[in-house]
């Protein structure tokens, strides 16, 4: 909260009379030294000054407004409310001693008697305008700290200890999507001998732990990454092989040096890092980056021009390889006339966490949430929350993928420094529950991990919402989806047939936060067989339901790819009803794909469709499980 005393008293040393000068000479002559020992910040001086001052003049104003600034300076606001009070029973209805009371009595976090003297001061016929609108926003702040303070949310606040925080200040944490590799930033003292560098630099840190159990001691991420100057702000991508970080590299700390860089994962080291390209990185100052969970979309920080305020909230998308699309502002609801910093975009897609030193909150920096609309915006920003929030400072929330628990940086605890601290978010406040999907894509025959291609689709809404590209290691396939839904994923390699799978993540398990899916995919030789597994017909037709045409249109694609290739459409069914019945329906499902290949100019010459019945089984007709995979659409390469 800014004060207003110190204003008052800049006016007196522009020799702009506020109240009145002492009648009184040596009154007079020991407060313009006390106000030149102010100026010195010789504190102590200046208040013995005042004090001789007001032995010599009680009616003396300026003495005690200028003892009320040095107790405000020092944090002393009891003090600061008695010199303010001295004031006012010598100028009854000042509007500027009652907002500098209000704004006393608020940093004590005496909330309800901040209200009285602001609204005293709005009672006042002759209260200056800037005063009033001042005094109706701190009203606003003081109920919500009033009524958050009231109904304080049932969270611990648990410090990660000494593996993670150290004696300087540790902020910006960032979590891969499995909860194991925590990146986050340390103020370190500056190493370099160079004069023209500050005292301190930030570091990027890194440590790890095995699912939930103690972190490992944190140690630097390595010369690749951290230098002499600053690098700082770092964010992992979900997946863990991105880093994306803030690198400051000029000596003379001008604002405009700081830009977002990347670096990967090669043979088990970061490689050297480069820089994201414009419209991400400008002339202007970007930081504090963070990914979407596919890496398709990229939120940061920048004082550009055509934001809201001081720094803003931006985002690009990738919209080629490498390419980015110009920056969209994150709207009116985020961004203020302040600045605001930390975004974190869930795994969900839907849920934008940040920081804000203008949106109402506990005081300094808050934790906010928003949630994106039906029309693309985000919405209203909404406070996280006492005693997530204090009065203190609370910067980048590091949430997990499942929703339930968080990581934050906070001076909380009479801490004079930032520590990190593990949080379980409340209900109310926690993102769409998201799974970790992961697998491998791999060679049927050698099973080997092969680079690919793949695409998510959620079925309910028939629209890509994921895709990306495996690389060839064990674990290549990496996924992070709401529950509820059911989901369609779609695998092209160069030299290898299509293939798909489709799962659900309904009524998963509270205590189940995996699931796991291999993909083998075959090379189109004579004989490979693939299963369409996600063209649907309702029960007992043949008419193709429209969430079939995605997987049909990628077979369309491969066959315009392949021109020499010659297929086989096979309709199968389970074992209920009778031979004859089951082998006429799947002939007409297989003919009906068959009609809408050659719908989209595949030739009719390289086409052929039989319908099997439920003569050739690939599962148990004793169970529905086994039933629902025998009804199925089988394509054979023929030639």
């Amino acid at each position: 909260m800014k004060k207003i005393i110190l204003t008052i008293l800049l006016n007196i040393c522009f020799s702009f009379v506020v109240f009145s000068q002492s009648n009184n000479k040596k009154a007079q002559a020991f407060f313009d030294q006390a106000l030149n020992k102010f100026s010195a910040q010789e504190y102590s001086e200046a208040i013995q000054l005042c004090d001789k001052s007001l032995k010599l003049d009680a009616n003396f104003v300026e003495p005690y407004l200028l003892k009320a600034e040095i107790a405000a300076n020092r944090k002393e606001y009891k003090e600061e409310i008695n010199y303010l009070n001295s004031v006012l029973n010598l100028k009854p209805d000042n509007d500027m001693i009652l907002f500098g009371l209000g704004d006393a009595y608020f940093e004590l976090e005496d909330y309800k008697k901040s209200i009285e003297n602001y609204n005293k001061l709005l009672k006042l016929d002759r209260a200056d305008q800037k005063y009033r609108d001042k005094a109706v926003k701190n009203i606003e702040i003081a109920r919500f700290r009033i009524n958050a303070m009231e109904h304080p949310l049932d969270i611990k606040p648990k410090n990660l200890g000494i593996n993670v925080n150290t004696i300087y200040n540790d902020y910006f944490p960032s979590l891969s999507a499995n909860g194991n590799i925590l990146v986050y930033t340390i103020e370190v003292p500056q190493t370099s001998q160079n004069p023209l560098l500050p005292k301190t630099q930030e570091d990027i840190y890194i440590t790890y732990r095995r699912d939930g159990a103690q972190w490992q001691q944190a140690r630097s991420i390595g010369a690749v990454i951290n230098t002499t100057n600053n690098e700082g702000a770092p964010f992992i991508s979900s997946d863990g092989r991105i880093l994306l970080f803030t690198s400051c590299t000029c000596p003379d700390g001008l604002i405009k040096c700081c830009d977002i860089y990347y670096s990967y994962i090669k043979n088990g080291e970061w490689t050297f890092p480069k820089p994201l390209p414009s419209p991400i990185n400008t002339n202007y100052w970007e930081s504090q980056p963070a990914f979407s969970a596919d890496n398709s979309v990229l939120y940061f920080v920048s004082n550009r021009p055509g934001g809201y305020g001081g720094k803003d909230i931006w985002y690009c998308r990738l919209i080629g390889d490498g390419v980015w699309s110009e920056a969209i502002n994150a709207g009116p609801e985020v961004n203020t006339e302040g600045d605001e910093s930390s975004p974190l975009l869930h795994a969900d897609g839907k849920t934008l966490y940040f920081a804000s030193d203008f949106h109402t909150g506990m005081g300094g920096q808050d934790l906010f949430v928003s949630y994106l609309q039906d029309d693309g915006t985000w919405g209203k920003a909404i406070n996280l929350g006492y005693p997530i929030n204090t009065k203190n400072n609370e910067t980048r929330l590091a949430v997990s993928v499942l929703g339930n628990s968080a990581v934050i940086a906070s001076d909380r605890e009479d801490n004079k420094l930032l520590d990190l601290y593990e949080i379980t978010l409340p209900e109310n406040i926690r993102p769409k529950r998201t799974l970790y999907v992961a697998g491998i894509v791999r060679d049927r025959k050698t099973s080997n991990p092969i680079i690919s291609e793949y695409e998510v689709v959620d079925l309910s809404q028939k629209k890509i919402i994921q895709k990306g590209k495996t690389p060839k290691d064990f674990v290549n396939l990496t996924l992070f989806l709401p529950e509820g839904k059911d989901y369609a994923l779609n695998v092209t390699a160069d030299g290898y047939f299509m293939n798909s799978v489709n799962f659900s993540l309904k009524n998963i398990p509270d205590s189940v936060s995996k699931k796991y899916i291999e993909i083998d995919m075959d090379k189109p030789v004579s004989g490979s067989i693939i299963t369409l597994k996600n063209v649907f017909f309702d029960t007992d037709k043949y008419e193709i339901k429209p969430q079939s045409y995605y997987e049909l249109d990628k077979l369309v694609t491969f066959l315009s790819e392949n021109k020499s290739i010659k297929i086989e459409i096979g309709g199968h069914t389970d074992n209920q009803g009778t031979d004859i019945h089951n082998k006429e329906l799947s002939e007409n499902r297989a003919l009906a794909i068959l009609k809408y290949l050659e719908s989209k100019k595949i030739s009719s010459n390289r086409l052929k469709a039989k319908g099997y019945g439920s003569s050739k089984p690939c599962a148990d007709n004793s169970t529905e499980e086994g039933r629902q995979k025998n009804r199925r659409t089988e394509i054979k390469i023929i030639e």
